[in-house]
Protein backbone atom coordinates (compact mmCIF):
# COMPACT_ATOMS: atom_id res chain seq x y z
CA UNK A 1 0.00 0.00 0.00
CA UNK A 2 2.90 2.47 0.76
CA UNK A 3 4.79 1.31 -2.43
CA UNK A 4 1.13 2.38 -4.14
CA UNK A 5 0.33 5.17 -2.29
CA UNK A 6 3.94 6.93 -3.45
CA UNK A 7 3.35 5.72 -6.98
CA UNK A 8 -0.10 8.08 -7.01
CA UNK A 9 1.66 10.53 -4.91
CA UNK A 10 4.66 10.67 -7.53
CA UNK A 11 1.66 10.19 -10.41
CA UNK A 12 0.02 13.19 -9.12
CA UNK A 13 3.23 15.65 -8.77
CA UNK A 14 3.79 14.56 -12.78
CA UNK A 15 0.13 15.61 -13.53
CA UNK A 16 0.52 18.70 -11.94
CA UNK A 17 3.98 19.91 -13.19
CA UNK A 18 3.07 18.56 -16.75
CA UNK A 19 -0.46 20.96 -16.00
CA UNK A 20 1.96 23.87 -15.28
CA UNK A 21 3.82 23.48 -17.82
CA UNK A 22 1.18 23.67 -20.49
CA UNK A 23 -0.18 26.80 -18.96
CA UNK A 24 2.98 28.35 -18.72
CA UNK A 25 3.81 27.18 -22.03
CA UNK A 26 0.40 28.47 -23.49
CA UNK A 27 1.06 31.63 -21.99
CA UNK A 28 4.79 31.73 -23.30
CA UNK A 29 2.71 31.50 -26.77
CA UNK A 30 0.90 34.46 -26.12
CA UNK A 31 3.36 36.75 -24.79
CA UNK A 32 5.01 35.58 -28.21
CA UNK A 33 2.03 36.90 -30.43
CA UNK A 34 2.66 39.31 -32.62
CA UNK A 35 0.21 42.35 -32.26
CA UNK A 36 1.81 44.37 -35.37
CA UNK A 37 -0.31 41.87 -37.38
CA UNK A 38 -3.99 44.04 -38.65
CA UNK A 39 -6.57 41.89 -36.75
CA UNK A 40 -4.56 41.47 -33.40
CA UNK A 41 -3.85 45.35 -33.84
CA UNK A 42 -7.51 46.20 -34.36
CA UNK A 43 -8.35 44.62 -31.10
CA UNK A 44 -5.39 45.87 -29.18
CA UNK A 45 -6.77 49.72 -30.78
CA UNK A 46 -9.98 49.17 -29.31
CA UNK A 47 -8.89 48.17 -26.13
CA UNK A 48 -6.41 51.21 -25.99
CA UNK A 49 -9.17 53.73 -27.36
CA UNK A 50 -11.49 52.46 -24.34
CA UNK A 51 -9.29 52.16 -21.64
CA UNK A 52 -8.65 56.13 -22.59
CA UNK A 53 -12.24 57.15 -23.00
CA UNK A 54 -13.17 57.49 -19.40
CA UNK A 55 -10.97 59.83 -18.90
CA UNK A 56 -10.99 62.65 -21.42
CA UNK A 57 -14.19 64.66 -20.20
CA UNK A 58 -13.07 66.65 -17.74
CA UNK A 59 -10.19 68.99 -18.69
CA UNK A 60 -7.42 69.39 -20.71
CA UNK A 61 -4.84 68.76 -18.62
CA UNK A 62 -3.77 69.15 -15.11
CA UNK A 63 -0.83 71.00 -16.31
CA UNK A 64 -1.70 74.65 -17.07
CA UNK A 65 0.59 74.19 -20.18
CA UNK A 66 -2.63 72.11 -21.57
CA UNK A 67 -4.87 75.09 -20.77
CA UNK A 68 -1.82 77.60 -22.78
CA UNK A 69 -2.19 75.15 -25.36
CA UNK A 70 -5.78 75.22 -25.28
CA UNK A 71 -6.13 79.14 -24.72
CA UNK A 72 -3.69 79.48 -27.92
CA UNK A 73 -6.22 77.68 -30.31
CA UNK A 74 -9.17 79.51 -29.23
CA UNK A 75 -6.97 83.06 -29.58
CA UNK A 76 -6.22 81.85 -32.98
CA UNK A 77 -9.71 81.64 -33.93
CA UNK A 78 -10.55 84.70 -31.58
CA UNK A 79 -8.46 87.02 -33.14
CA UNK A 80 -6.45 85.08 -36.21
CA UNK A 81 -3.24 85.81 -34.83
CA UNK A 82 -0.59 83.43 -33.18
CA UNK A 83 0.68 83.17 -30.03
CA UNK A 84 2.78 79.70 -29.41
CA UNK A 85 1.10 78.76 -26.00
CA UNK A 86 4.59 79.49 -24.47
CA UNK A 87 8.34 79.71 -25.48
CA UNK A 88 10.03 78.36 -27.50
CA UNK A 89 6.52 76.92 -29.31
CA UNK A 90 5.07 73.67 -30.04
CA UNK A 91 3.83 74.21 -33.03
CA UNK A 92 3.57 71.22 -35.27
CA UNK A 93 0.68 70.42 -32.26
CA UNK A 94 -0.47 73.64 -31.22
CA UNK A 95 -1.66 74.16 -34.83
CA UNK A 96 -3.77 70.63 -35.04
CA UNK A 97 -4.94 71.35 -31.65
CA UNK A 98 -6.18 74.80 -32.92
CA UNK A 99 -7.78 73.39 -36.21
CA UNK A 100 -10.54 71.10 -33.47
CA UNK A 101 -10.29 73.42 -30.69
CA UNK A 102 -14.03 74.42 -30.99
CA UNK A 103 -15.22 70.60 -29.95
CA UNK A 104 -13.34 71.29 -26.83
CA UNK A 105 -11.51 69.02 -24.50
CA UNK A 106 -13.12 65.97 -25.77
CA UNK A 107 -12.01 66.53 -29.69
CA UNK A 108 -8.49 67.54 -28.58
CA UNK A 109 -8.14 64.83 -26.30
CA UNK A 110 -9.31 62.66 -28.96
CA UNK A 111 -6.80 63.89 -31.15
CA UNK A 112 -4.28 62.83 -28.61
CA UNK A 113 -5.19 59.72 -28.28
CA UNK A 114 -5.21 58.57 -32.01
CA UNK A 115 -1.64 60.20 -32.58
CA UNK A 116 -0.84 58.29 -29.53
CA UNK A 117 -1.90 55.08 -31.23
CA UNK A 118 -0.35 55.88 -34.15
CA UNK A 119 2.88 55.59 -31.88
CA UNK A 120 1.79 52.53 -30.97
CA UNK A 121 1.85 50.79 -33.95
CA UNK A 122 5.08 52.09 -34.81
CA UNK A 123 6.35 50.03 -31.65
CA UNK A 124 4.60 47.40 -32.42
CA UNK A 125 5.93 47.47 -35.76
CA UNK A 126 9.56 47.70 -34.55
CA UNK A 127 9.37 45.23 -32.12
CA UNK A 128 8.81 42.88 -35.10
CA UNK A 129 11.36 43.96 -36.89
CA UNK A 130 13.65 43.80 -34.59
CA UNK A 131 12.42 40.04 -33.61
CA UNK A 132 12.46 40.76 -30.13
CA UNK A 133 11.17 37.76 -27.87
CA UNK A 134 7.64 38.32 -25.88
CA UNK A 135 6.35 41.09 -28.37
CA UNK A 136 2.78 41.03 -26.91
CA UNK A 137 4.10 41.51 -23.61
CA UNK A 138 6.09 44.67 -24.60
CA UNK A 139 3.95 45.82 -26.88
CA UNK A 140 0.61 45.64 -23.98
CA UNK A 141 3.33 47.24 -21.61
CA UNK A 142 4.33 50.15 -23.47
CA UNK A 143 0.48 50.91 -23.86
CA UNK A 144 -0.39 50.81 -20.74
CA UNK A 145 2.41 52.15 -18.66
CA UNK A 146 1.04 54.71 -16.75
CA UNK A 147 2.55 58.13 -17.59
CA UNK A 148 2.34 57.34 -21.39
CA UNK A 149 -1.00 56.19 -20.33
CA UNK A 150 -1.66 59.64 -18.92
CA UNK A 151 -0.45 61.31 -21.41
CA UNK A 152 -1.90 59.60 -24.29
CA UNK A 153 -4.85 61.43 -23.54
CA UNK A 154 -4.93 65.29 -22.60
CA UNK A 155 -4.56 68.24 -24.65
CA UNK A 156 -0.16 68.14 -24.46
CA UNK A 157 2.75 67.83 -26.71
CA UNK A 158 4.35 65.22 -25.34
CA UNK A 159 2.88 62.51 -27.35
CA UNK A 160 3.34 64.03 -30.43
CA UNK A 161 6.93 64.01 -29.92
CA UNK A 162 7.13 60.02 -28.51
CA UNK A 163 4.97 59.31 -31.92
CA UNK A 164 7.16 60.93 -34.69
CA UNK A 165 10.39 59.66 -32.85
CA UNK A 166 9.43 56.21 -32.81
CA UNK A 167 8.25 57.33 -36.60
CA UNK A 168 11.73 58.15 -37.33
CA UNK A 169 13.49 55.37 -35.94
CA UNK A 170 10.96 52.95 -37.25
CA UNK A 171 11.88 54.19 -41.24
CA UNK A 172 15.96 54.11 -40.41
CA UNK A 173 15.16 50.22 -39.56
CA UNK A 174 13.21 49.84 -42.64
CA UNK A 175 15.25 51.73 -44.74
CA UNK A 176 13.82 54.66 -45.75
CA UNK A 177 15.26 57.00 -44.91
CA UNK A 178 13.55 60.41 -46.12
CA UNK A 179 10.74 58.96 -44.20
CA UNK A 180 12.73 58.69 -41.04
CA UNK A 181 14.36 62.18 -40.96
CA UNK A 182 10.06 63.63 -42.12
CA UNK A 183 9.56 61.75 -38.73
CA UNK A 184 12.08 63.38 -36.66
CA UNK A 185 11.78 66.83 -38.53
CA UNK A 186 8.15 66.70 -37.10
CA UNK A 187 8.75 65.54 -33.28
CA UNK A 188 11.30 68.36 -33.38
CA UNK A 189 8.45 70.81 -34.57
CA UNK A 190 6.00 69.07 -31.29
CA UNK A 191 8.79 69.53 -28.93
CA UNK A 192 12.25 70.98 -29.19
CA UNK A 193 14.27 68.82 -27.24
CA UNK A 194 13.83 65.92 -29.55
CA UNK A 195 16.66 67.00 -31.75
CA UNK A 196 18.85 64.99 -29.11
CA UNK A 197 17.46 62.13 -31.31
CA UNK A 198 19.62 63.17 -34.01
CA UNK A 199 22.56 61.67 -31.92
CA UNK A 200 21.49 58.00 -31.89
CA UNK A 201 19.54 58.25 -35.22
CA UNK A 202 22.57 59.71 -37.05
CA UNK A 203 24.92 57.11 -35.23
CA UNK A 204 22.95 54.39 -36.63
CA UNK A 205 22.89 55.04 -39.75
CA UNK A 206 26.85 55.95 -39.77
CA UNK A 207 26.92 52.83 -38.30
CA UNK A 208 24.88 50.71 -40.79
CA UNK A 209 27.11 51.92 -43.24
CA UNK A 210 24.64 53.96 -44.75
CA UNK A 211 26.21 57.47 -45.09
CA UNK A 212 24.89 58.19 -48.60
CA UNK A 213 21.59 58.57 -47.55
CA UNK A 214 22.85 60.62 -44.38
CA UNK A 215 22.19 63.93 -46.66
CA UNK A 216 18.31 63.07 -47.12
CA UNK A 217 18.00 62.37 -43.46
CA UNK A 218 19.43 65.75 -42.25
CA UNK A 219 17.95 68.00 -44.52
CA UNK A 220 14.52 66.59 -44.24
CA UNK A 221 15.33 66.71 -40.30
CA UNK A 222 16.06 70.41 -40.63
CA UNK A 223 13.44 71.89 -43.15
CA UNK A 224 10.25 70.36 -41.48
CA UNK A 225 10.82 72.12 -37.84
CA UNK A 226 12.11 75.31 -39.95
CA UNK A 227 8.44 75.79 -41.51
CA UNK A 228 7.05 74.77 -38.79
CA UNK A 229 8.85 77.75 -36.06
CA UNK A 230 8.55 80.27 -38.86
CA UNK A 231 5.15 81.84 -37.85
CA UNK A 232 7.08 81.83 -34.06
CA UNK A 233 10.23 82.91 -35.10
CA UNK A 234 8.77 85.52 -37.56
CA UNK A 235 7.92 87.22 -34.37
CA UNK A 236 10.14 86.49 -31.66
CA UNK A 237 13.49 86.26 -33.87
CA UNK A 238 15.92 84.52 -31.91
CA UNK A 239 14.35 85.24 -28.93
CA UNK A 240 12.07 82.75 -29.27
CA UNK A 241 14.78 79.96 -27.69
CA UNK A 242 13.64 81.23 -24.65
CA UNK A 243 12.19 78.29 -22.00
CA UNK A 244 11.06 78.56 -18.51
CA UNK A 245 14.36 77.37 -15.82
CA UNK A 246 15.05 77.42 -12.53
CA UNK A 247 16.72 75.40 -9.94
CA UNK A 248 15.09 71.90 -8.39
CA UNK A 249 15.91 70.22 -5.67
CA UNK A 250 17.63 66.82 -5.62
CA UNK A 251 14.48 65.45 -3.50
CA UNK A 252 12.89 66.44 -6.30
CA UNK A 253 14.41 65.28 -8.91
CA UNK A 254 13.99 61.76 -7.02
CA UNK A 255 10.01 62.15 -6.50
CA UNK A 256 10.02 62.73 -10.82
CA UNK A 257 12.23 59.71 -11.25
CA UNK A 258 10.02 57.26 -9.23
CA UNK A 259 7.03 58.32 -8.20
CA UNK A 260 5.73 60.35 -10.70
CA UNK A 261 6.95 58.17 -14.08
CA UNK A 262 6.28 54.93 -12.68
CA UNK A 263 4.66 55.19 -9.28
CA UNK A 264 6.72 53.68 -5.93
CA UNK A 265 5.02 50.06 -6.99
CA UNK A 266 6.91 50.29 -10.53
CA UNK A 267 10.16 51.30 -9.48
CA UNK A 268 10.34 48.62 -7.23
CA UNK A 269 9.49 46.23 -9.90
CA UNK A 270 12.29 47.94 -12.07
CA UNK A 271 14.70 47.27 -9.24
CA UNK A 272 13.60 43.87 -8.78
CA UNK A 273 13.93 42.88 -12.05
CA UNK A 274 17.19 44.53 -12.69
CA UNK A 275 19.13 42.74 -9.97
CA UNK A 276 17.62 39.60 -11.58
CA UNK A 277 18.62 40.46 -14.76
CA UNK A 278 22.11 42.07 -13.88
CA UNK A 279 24.33 38.36 -15.22
CA UNK A 280 22.47 39.05 -18.50
CA UNK A 281 23.23 42.92 -18.52
CA UNK A 282 26.78 42.14 -18.19
CA UNK A 283 26.48 41.58 -21.90
CA UNK A 284 25.13 44.89 -22.60
CA UNK A 285 28.68 46.89 -23.06
CA UNK A 286 30.05 44.04 -25.41
CA UNK A 287 26.58 44.39 -26.99
CA UNK A 288 27.03 48.19 -27.37
CA UNK A 289 29.78 47.54 -29.31
CA UNK A 290 29.07 44.63 -31.75
CA UNK A 291 24.83 45.73 -32.00
CA UNK A 292 23.99 48.55 -34.22
CA UNK A 293 20.61 48.14 -32.68
CA UNK A 294 21.89 48.29 -28.99
CA UNK A 295 24.25 50.92 -29.23
CA UNK A 296 21.05 53.26 -30.57
CA UNK A 297 19.08 52.28 -27.80
CA UNK A 298 21.38 53.07 -25.02
CA UNK A 299 22.25 56.31 -26.59
CA UNK A 300 18.55 57.29 -27.26
CA UNK A 301 18.19 56.73 -23.58
CA UNK A 302 21.93 58.60 -22.68
CA UNK A 303 20.48 61.59 -24.54
CA UNK A 304 17.16 62.37 -22.91
CA UNK A 305 18.82 61.36 -19.25
CA UNK A 306 21.13 64.61 -20.03
CA UNK A 307 18.23 66.68 -21.30
CA UNK A 308 16.74 65.58 -18.37
CA UNK A 309 19.02 66.56 -15.90
CA UNK A 310 19.72 70.14 -17.76
CA UNK A 311 15.69 70.64 -16.93
CA UNK A 312 14.19 68.32 -14.84
CA UNK A 313 11.24 69.82 -13.96
CA UNK A 314 8.35 67.12 -14.91
CA UNK A 315 8.78 63.33 -15.71
CA UNK A 316 6.57 63.66 -18.98
CA UNK A 317 10.22 65.03 -20.19
CA UNK A 318 11.59 61.55 -19.69
CA UNK A 319 8.54 60.36 -21.82
CA UNK A 320 11.07 60.06 -25.01
CA UNK A 321 13.47 57.51 -23.24
CA UNK A 322 10.13 54.95 -22.58
CA UNK A 323 10.35 53.04 -25.99
CA UNK A 324 14.00 52.49 -26.09
CA UNK A 325 14.13 51.39 -22.47
CA UNK A 326 11.08 49.10 -23.29
CA UNK A 327 13.45 47.57 -26.07
CA UNK A 328 16.73 46.87 -23.38
CA UNK A 329 14.90 45.21 -21.19
CA UNK A 330 12.94 43.27 -24.03
CA UNK A 331 16.39 41.98 -24.98
CA UNK A 332 17.97 41.62 -21.75
CA UNK A 333 15.07 40.22 -19.36
CA UNK A 334 13.80 36.98 -18.66
CA UNK A 335 10.31 36.26 -19.78
CA UNK A 336 8.82 36.01 -16.40
CA UNK A 337 10.66 38.90 -14.47
CA UNK A 338 9.60 41.54 -17.85
CA UNK A 339 6.14 40.00 -17.24
CA UNK A 340 6.42 40.92 -12.97
CA UNK A 341 8.06 44.10 -13.49
CA UNK A 342 5.22 45.68 -16.11
CA UNK A 343 2.39 43.82 -13.61
CA UNK A 344 3.99 46.29 -11.10
CA UNK A 345 3.91 48.81 -13.13
CA UNK A 346 0.75 48.53 -14.66
CA UNK A 347 -0.30 48.15 -10.88
CA UNK A 348 0.52 51.52 -10.00
CA UNK A 349 -1.62 53.31 -12.68
CA UNK A 350 -4.44 52.38 -10.30
CA UNK A 351 -3.07 50.88 -6.79
CA UNK A 352 0.50 52.29 -5.44
CA UNK A 353 2.19 52.78 -2.53
CA UNK A 354 1.79 56.42 -1.06
CA UNK A 355 3.82 58.47 1.23
CA UNK A 356 2.72 60.95 4.31
CA UNK A 357 3.88 63.77 1.62
CA UNK A 358 4.67 64.80 -1.87
CA UNK A 359 8.30 64.45 -1.98
CA UNK A 360 10.14 61.29 -1.44
CA UNK A 361 12.29 60.79 1.40
CA UNK A 362 13.84 58.07 3.76
CA UNK A 363 11.39 59.98 6.99
CA UNK A 364 8.32 59.44 4.03
CA UNK A 365 8.90 55.51 3.61
CA UNK A 366 8.69 54.39 7.12
CA UNK A 367 4.77 55.47 6.85
CA UNK A 368 3.96 53.61 3.06
CA UNK A 369 0.70 52.84 2.99
CA UNK A 370 -1.64 51.87 0.02
CA UNK A 371 -3.20 54.73 -2.01
CA UNK A 372 -4.70 55.88 -5.40
CA UNK A 373 -2.29 55.17 -8.64
CA UNK A 374 -0.97 57.19 -10.85
CA UNK A 375 -4.17 57.27 -13.68
CA UNK A 376 -6.81 57.46 -10.60
CA UNK A 377 -5.01 60.19 -8.76
CA UNK A 378 -4.68 62.33 -12.24
CA UNK A 379 -8.55 62.32 -12.90
CA UNK A 380 -8.81 63.18 -8.78
CA UNK A 381 -6.65 66.24 -9.34
CA UNK A 382 -8.06 67.66 -12.32
CA UNK A 383 -11.25 67.59 -10.94
CA UNK A 384 -10.34 69.32 -8.08
CA UNK A 385 -8.54 71.74 -10.02
CA UNK A 386 -11.83 72.32 -12.16
CA UNK A 387 -13.83 73.32 -9.14
CA UNK A 388 -11.13 75.06 -7.56
CA UNK A 389 -11.06 77.31 -10.72
CA UNK A 390 -15.15 77.47 -10.92
CA UNK A 391 -14.76 78.65 -6.97
CA UNK A 392 -13.01 81.45 -7.89
CA UNK A 393 -15.36 82.38 -10.59
CA UNK A 394 -18.24 82.12 -8.24
CA UNK A 395 -16.30 83.53 -5.36
CA UNK A 396 -17.59 87.12 -3.94
CA UNK A 397 -15.03 90.02 -4.95
CA UNK A 398 -15.53 93.53 -5.13
CA UNK A 399 -15.24 95.61 -8.24
CA UNK A 400 -12.08 97.91 -8.94
CA UNK A 401 -10.12 94.59 -8.37
CA UNK A 402 -7.12 92.67 -9.36
CA UNK A 403 -7.01 88.85 -8.58
CA UNK A 404 -3.67 87.18 -9.51
CA UNK A 405 -4.98 83.17 -9.45
CA UNK A 406 -1.28 82.00 -10.29
CA UNK A 407 -0.84 78.40 -11.97
CA UNK A 408 -4.81 77.99 -12.78
CA UNK A 409 -5.02 81.24 -14.79
CA UNK A 410 -4.88 79.33 -17.98
CA UNK A 411 -8.09 77.10 -16.82
CA UNK A 412 -9.68 80.15 -15.62
CA UNK A 413 -9.34 82.09 -18.75
CA UNK A 414 -10.39 79.03 -20.62
CA UNK A 415 -13.40 78.47 -18.98
CA UNK A 416 -14.24 81.84 -18.57
CA UNK A 417 -13.46 83.05 -22.14
CA UNK A 418 -17.05 83.47 -23.50
CA UNK A 419 -17.92 85.58 -20.24
CA UNK A 420 -15.20 87.91 -19.61
CA UNK A 421 -12.61 89.72 -22.02
CA UNK A 422 -9.17 88.06 -22.87
CA UNK A 423 -6.22 90.39 -23.46
CA UNK A 424 -2.73 90.95 -23.05
CA UNK A 425 -1.93 93.55 -20.47
CA UNK A 426 1.23 94.29 -22.46
CA UNK A 427 3.44 93.35 -24.89
CA UNK A 428 6.32 91.69 -24.07
CA UNK A 429 8.68 89.05 -26.12
CA UNK A 430 10.76 88.04 -23.62
CA UNK A 431 8.03 86.26 -21.29
CA UNK A 432 7.49 82.60 -21.93
CA UNK A 433 3.80 83.24 -22.55
CA UNK A 434 2.02 86.61 -23.56
CA UNK A 435 -0.94 85.00 -23.93
CA UNK A 436 -1.25 83.81 -19.99
CA UNK A 437 1.80 85.28 -18.37
CA UNK A 438 1.26 88.57 -19.68
CA UNK A 439 -2.32 87.67 -20.18
CA UNK A 440 -5.51 89.06 -18.58
CA UNK A 441 -9.18 88.45 -18.36
CA UNK A 442 -11.42 91.05 -17.63
CA UNK A 443 -15.22 91.58 -16.06
CA UNK A 444 -15.58 94.64 -17.41
CA UNK A 445 -18.77 95.23 -16.02
CA UNK A 446 -17.92 95.13 -12.47
CA UNK A 447 -14.27 96.04 -13.21
CA UNK A 448 -12.74 93.34 -12.11
CA UNK A 449 -8.84 91.44 -13.56
CA UNK A 450 -7.61 88.41 -13.64
CA UNK A 451 -3.90 87.57 -14.01
CA UNK A 452 -1.58 84.84 -13.46
CA UNK A 453 1.08 87.28 -11.37
CA UNK A 454 2.61 90.25 -11.73
CA UNK A 455 6.07 91.67 -11.64
CA UNK A 456 6.36 94.41 -10.11
CA UNK A 457 6.00 96.73 -13.27
CA UNK A 458 2.69 96.09 -13.76
CA UNK A 459 1.83 95.94 -10.05
CA UNK A 460 2.76 99.09 -9.77
CA UNK A 461 0.44 100.43 -13.03
CA UNK A 462 -2.25 98.97 -10.84
CA UNK A 463 -1.39 100.06 -8.13
CA UNK A 464 -1.57 104.01 -9.77
CA UNK A 465 -5.32 102.76 -10.34
CA UNK A 466 -6.02 102.27 -6.81
CA UNK A 467 -7.12 98.99 -7.49
CA UNK A 468 -7.39 96.71 -4.65
CA UNK A 469 -5.44 92.75 -4.94
CA UNK A 470 -6.51 89.48 -4.16
CA UNK A 471 -4.04 86.39 -4.94
CA UNK A 472 -4.17 82.50 -4.04
CA UNK A 473 -1.65 81.20 -1.67
CA UNK A 474 -0.10 79.84 -4.95
CA UNK A 475 0.11 83.37 -6.60
CA UNK A 476 1.46 84.65 -3.29
CA UNK A 477 4.32 82.56 -3.46
CA UNK A 478 5.28 82.35 -7.19
CA UNK A 479 5.51 86.19 -7.05
CA UNK A 480 7.70 86.10 -3.98
CA UNK A 481 9.90 83.30 -6.35
CA UNK A 482 10.15 85.19 -9.64
CA UNK A 483 10.05 88.83 -8.99
CA UNK A 484 11.07 89.79 -5.19
CA UNK A 485 8.18 91.00 -3.87
CA UNK A 486 4.99 89.94 -1.46
CA UNK A 487 1.62 90.91 -2.56
CA UNK A 488 0.77 90.61 1.29
CA UNK A 489 3.07 92.85 2.54
CA UNK A 490 2.22 95.82 -0.04
CA UNK A 491 -1.38 95.23 0.45
CA UNK A 492 -2.71 92.70 -0.53
CA UNK A 493 -5.28 89.75 0.36
CA UNK A 494 -5.42 86.63 0.61
CA UNK A 495 -8.07 84.67 -1.43
CA UNK A 496 -9.40 82.09 1.06
CA UNK A 497 -11.41 79.53 -0.62
CA UNK A 498 -10.64 77.17 2.25
CA UNK A 499 -8.48 74.88 0.53
CA UNK A 500 -5.71 74.77 -1.68
CA UNK A 501 -5.78 73.32 -5.51
CA UNK A 502 -3.93 70.35 -6.20
CA UNK A 503 -0.58 70.43 -7.74
CA UNK A 504 -0.01 71.41 -11.39
CA UNK A 505 2.35 67.99 -12.27
CA UNK A 506 2.06 66.35 -14.99
CA UNK A 507 0.89 63.05 -12.45
CA UNK A 508 -1.44 63.24 -9.78
CA UNK A 509 -0.53 64.91 -5.87
CA UNK A 510 -3.72 64.56 -4.40
CA UNK A 511 -3.21 61.58 -2.21
CA UNK A 512 0.13 60.72 -4.06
Amino acid sequence: MTAFGGALEQQDSSTEQATGGRAAGAIGKIFEFDLSRPLAFALLALAFVASRAPFIDNGYGTKPDAWRIALSGYWLWDHHEFYPSRLPGYPVPEFAYAAVIKGGWVATNSLTIAVSLLGLWFFANIVRELKLPNPALLVIGFAFQPLLWINSMNTMDYAWALTFILGAYYFLITEETGFAGLMLGLAIGSRLPSAVMLLPFTAYLVRDDRLDELRDFLVWTVVAPMIAFTPIIWTYGPGFLNFYDAKIGVRTVIRLLAKDSVGLLGTAGIGLAVLLSLPRLLRLPRDFVHDKHVMTWVLAIGAVVFVFGRLPHEAAYLIPLFPFAFLVVGRYFSRWVLAGMLAMMLTASFVDLTTTNHEVSVSSFSKLRLGQGMLLSNRDTQNAQLAYTRDIQNHNLPENAVISIGFLYPQFAVLNRNKLTLGILRDDTSSISQLTDKGKAEDLLHHRTFVWLLDYQDFQAFQKKGVSFFYTQDAGISTAALYGYRLGVLGGTVLDLGRTPSGAGGTARTDR
